[in-house]
């Protein structure tokens, strides 16, 4: 469990991506770009697009990794980063992108980060 992950008794491991790469995985906050960006050295490895809706809660709308990253686990990487940095800047998300959704199901532990309605 990483530090910013929520805590929870029902956790799930998280796999690690199963392709290694020369350069650490690094996550960026690109607010002027609505995104969330995955970099391992100069390369782009994902996306993950977001809104901010009033209320600060992180609408998520889609999970994009490059065709040639695709299927070890990027994707993966890049939604719990995301997740985790919601978590620490107590922000709530709103699970729009179906892999997403499918991801927080998969891992209970982030189940406390979706958000409820507000009045």
């Amino acid at each position: 469990m990483t530090q910013n992950q929520p805590a929870d008794q029902h956790a799930v491991e998280v796999p690690k991506p199963t392709l290694e790469l020369a350069a650490p995985l690094r996550l960026f906050d690109n607010p002027v770009r609505d995104r969330f960006e995955l970099w391992a050295g100069d390369e782009l490895i994902g996306v993950e697009g977001y809104e901010l809706t009033g209320h600060g809660d992180m609408i998520l709308l889609h999970t994009v990794v490059m065709e040639k990253f695709g299927k070890h686990g990027f994707a993966r990487a890049l939604v719990q980063g995301v997740l985790d940095d919601a978590a620490a800047r107590g922000r709530h998300v709103i699970p729009v992108c179906t892999y997403v959704r499918k991801f927080i199901s998969r891992f209970p532990q982030y189940q406390s980060l979706v958000a409820t309605a507000h009045a």
